[in-house]
């Protein structure tokens, strides 16, 4: 397995995190306007 495998896999895999980080803090952000 090469490095730049792993670096796209773990560069992939931290968008979708930060990207469902964000999605749940808006979403208790909307919440707590209501």
């Amino acid at each position: 397995m090469s490095g730049e495998m792993l670096n796209a896999a773990l560069l992939s895999f931290g968008l979708i995190f930060v990207g469902w980080a964000l999605g749940a803090l808006l979403l208790k952000i909307q919440g707590a306007d209501e």
